[in-house]
């Protein structure tokens, strides 16, 4: 391979590198119901506040854990592709959670059971090599039953992509929407939504998103193993998270004792997938083969995550993705004190 071929493949891997992070840095922040107590008032004050209110608890039903999303965190990351010897940093991906009151701008069906929204949003902005991408991915839990959860992916920049997953119940039903976009049929420079593809879905199945954010009930609750169905575009997945090693992990926000949390994807019990399609949900994550999360032992706050992405059968590549600054994160979420010297 010369030095032309080269380049081209880390470019090549740096464009579809940005855009599947994404997904898997979902993995990276999500809610965690350990949060410090209120500091109290001193009894001077005329009226004690309210108490500082806890993470929005999403429950979508079945045996699947509930989802805890935090009320004000953000978790900033740094992006790189390694090609041998050399490191190249590819972008940055910033994670938000918050809750809100509801102002959907999707019209929702059925009669709403409160007034809040939990918004989880992945933002990634970089490039290498003269390419650039921006692209956003939000998951937003609504108090209705449909949709119960709006799950959109938007792409800017060279490549403009949108694409939709509404979930929940229709007339009591389990039940996911899809639909993408596409050039056909539009006018010149226009992208239009295709028609959308209604499917039944099992009883507590998740978005992308709220499946990847359980990382932490994992290690929250001390489990080994957690399993629950997922729906991508039109197909449910069983996703199977599970605890692997331990060790210490120094990144630019500090060092962290972590564990690891092991994804494996398989076809749900009834559903007729393929070899290739199966290849194809482990390109949602960006990675073939073992995808390593680390995440902090005590709250579940990932700062890590390592595997290899083949760009072709002569060439894989390391993804590696890096904690880089954080906020609003649980109290117990502290890195490590400098190591002693010997």
């Amino acid at each position: 391979m010369n030095i032309l071929e080269l380049l081209h493949s880390v470019l090549l891997v740096a464009r579809r590198g940005l855009v599947l992070l994404l997904h898997f840095v979902g993995l990276l922040g999500a809610a965690d119901p350990l949060q410090a107590a209120p500091v109290p008032q001193e009894a001077a004050a005329a009226r004690a506040p309210e108490p500082r209110p806890g993470p929005y608890l999403f429950e979508p039903g079945a045996s699947t854990p509930a989802v805890f999303v935090p009320r004000a965190e953000r978790l900033t990351y740094k992006a790189y592709v390694d090609l041998a010897l050399i490191s190249t940093h590819v972008g940055v991906i910033t994670q938000t959670c918050s809750v809100t009151e509801d102002s959907s701008p999707v019209v929702v069906l059925q009669p709403k059971k409160g007034g809040e929204v939990a918004s989880i949003s992945l933002h990634a902005e970089g490039g290498a090599l003269g390419y650039e991408l921006v692209s956003t991915i939000e998951t937003r839990v609504q108090p209705a039953e449909w949709p119960r959860i709006v799950y959109q992916v938007k792409n800017s920049g060279k490549e403009q992509r949108r694409r939709e997953i509404l979930m929940g119940k229709r007339d009591g039903v389990p039940t996911s929407s899809y639909r993408g976009d596409t050039r056909k049929g539009a006018p010149d420079g226009i992208r239009i939504w295709k028609e959308a593809e209604l499917r039944t879905v099992p009883e507590g199945t998740v978005d992308m998103l709220s499946a990847v954010l359980l990382a932490r009930t994992l290690v929250r609750e001390e489990r080994e193993t957690l399993r629950f169905p997922l729906v991508d575009k039109t197909r449910v997945w069983q996703l199977t998270l599970s605890r692997g090693e331990e060790r210490r992990i120094d990144t630019p926000a500090g060092s962290f004792a972590v564990v690891e949390v092991v994804l494996d994807a398989g076809p749900y019990p009834g559903e007729e997938i393929d070899t290739e399609k199966l290849e194809q949900f482990q390109g949602v994550f960006g990675i073939q083969g073992s995808i390593h999360l680390w995440v902090d032992k005590k709250t579940g706050v990932a700062v890590r995550i390592q595997g290899d992405l083949p760009v072709s059968d002569l060439l894989t590549l390391g993804i590696d993705v890096i904690l880089d600054s954080y906020s609003g994160t649980p109290a117990e979420f502290v890195p490590l004190p400098p190591e002693k010297k010997k």
